[in-house]
This record gives structure tokens, sequence and C-alpha cells, in this order.
């Protein structure tokens, strides 16, 4: 397209970055639903053959331990996260890894 005067220089590029939306909507309808989202919403069942359909045919891994696991995880980070907040992130030593954070970010936007 460098060597194009015309108005489709830019709609040519433009256009085919449209095609891809058309394969990921199908491939998106057939892709297995997430088992760290079902254990989430308590549908342990369902995780189980979310797991097994993930995972290699021959694999020896029981989707049932794959799964109490996820549940295991899910609680431990449950019991880690509970009474945390935003403010939180504004107070303490958390506040400095935030103003190190924002600066980072805002020294990208603002050098550019």
């Amino acid at each position: 397209m460098a060597n194009r005067t015309d108005e489709w220089a830019y709609r040519i590029p433009f256009a085919i970055q449209w095609i891809w939306p058309i394969p990921l909507i199908v491939l998106i309808h057939y892709a297995p639903e997430s088992p760290w989202f079902l254990v989430r919403a308590g549908r342990l069942e369902e995780a189980a053959v979310s797991v097994s359909r993930i995972q290699k045919k021959g694999s020896r891994v029981d989707p049932m331990d794959a799964v109490a696991m996820m549940v295991r995880t899910n609680e431990h980070e449950k019991s880690i996260s509970a009474g945390a907040s935003y403010w939180d992130c504004f107070k303490g030593t958390d506040l400095r890894r935030t103003e190190i954070a924002c600066v980072a970010w805002a020294s990208q936007n603002l050098s550019g």
C-alpha cells in the first residue's frame, strides 16, 4: 500500500483488520468454558468436563483432582483477599508502590 497514492492506500489496511472478527467469533463459539470460572460459580461437574476437554488425550491427571486443586486455590485466594479494598492502595507501604506504578505509567504517556 506504500506505493498507492489514492484513498485506498489507507482504506485497504483498515478493511483487512475487520476480517479477523469473523473467524474469531466462530472459534469462540466452540471454545470450552473456563474451568476457573465454573469453579468460582460452584459448577464443579461442568468444570471437570471442561478440564477433561482441555487436557491431552492420554493425560493421567484425573479431572476431579484438578478441579479439587482449583477449589482449594480459589478458597485460598478468597482468604488472602478478605478485607482488602482499593483504599488500601493509598495507605502505608502500598502508597509507595502505587506512586511508583503511577509515575511509571505517566512517564510513558508524558514523554511521547
